[in-house]
């Protein structure tokens, strides 16, 4: 018996039709529940849209360079954001993306009339979702540098976790795995992730082939295309432990001062 192949690969980037960015409605695009809102008292999380949010993000992203350091991505113009936007998080039914709130600070002139109830302070939320095997990616986990090192990130992350960890009945999703991926050089996003109680699991080696600059890669033979490669660190946190002790300790980390 005879077969074909008719897959037929991507157009490149700059051929990624951005004027999608603008449909009203937006479409999330998500194979799992995409809420409005994720909020505590202090920080919400709300759906990233491109037409509100992307250039206030984007101008924050391209005046501080070193949020892109660890990522194993590159977005050098507002429109190769967007076209990023569109292929790797709206077009993949796996993915979803929100805009970090700080509900304690008001609005900010780059941020006028793209968020109600506080200032941005950066972008998270899932990649590789599996309804299947209730599992999920956490990322990306950017705070912006005004907002590190205050309660910013734990609340945000925690509503995550509460997100698809929670049974049904508390509110969430149910599922049983979540994992956290982080570059070996970057120590930061480690220590975060464990401070949310997620356990090391080990390292994948050669997951990503990094854009021409980028720190963390490691040389080829030149034989199996350009670019270096770069390990991930992979940590994880399961249901079962969820349950027996890291809810507890993560709602203690939210609430800290």
């Amino acid at each position: 018996m005879s077969f074909v192949n008719n897959y037929k690969p991507p157009n490149p980037e700059s051929e990624v039709d951005i004027s999608i960015n603008n449909d009203e409605p937006y479409s999330i695009n998500c194979n799992v529940h995409v809420p409005a809102v994720l909020e505590t008292d202090r920080v919400e999380l709300v759906p990233f849209i491109p037409s509100l949010h992307a250039e206030a993000v984007f101008s924050i992203i391209s005046t501080h360079p070193e949020i892109e350091r660890f990522l194993p991505i590159s977005w050098p113009t507002l429109d190769s954001f967007l076209a990023f936007m569109e292929r790797f998080v709206r077009q993949r039914e796996d993915t979803a993306l929100f805009i970090v709130v700080d509900k304690t600070k008001p609005p900010s002139s780059e941020a006028d009339n793209t968020v109600k109830n506080g200032k941005i302070a950066g972008l998270t939320g899932w990649l590789h979702a599996s309804p299947q095997n209730l599992s999920v990616e956490i990322g990306p986990v950017i705070v912006f540098p005004e907002f590190q090192r205050t309660f910013v990130s734990a609340n945000a992350i925690g509503l995550l976790l509460r997100h698809f960890l929670d049974l049904p009945a508390q509110g969430g999703l149910g599922f049983r795995r979540l994992v956290w991926c982080a570059s070996p050089l970057n120590a930061a996003s480690v220590a975060a992730a464990e401070k949310m109680q997620f356990v090391k699991e080990g390292v994948t080696r050669w997951l990503w082939i990094l854009p021409e600059g980028k720190e963390g890669g490691k040389p080829v033979d030149g034989k199996r295309g350009s670019g270096e490669g770069r390990d991930t660190v992979v940590l994880s946190l399961c249901w079962d432990d969820w349950e027996a002790h890291a809810r507890d300790a993560v709602t203690k980390r939210m609430e800290r001062v």
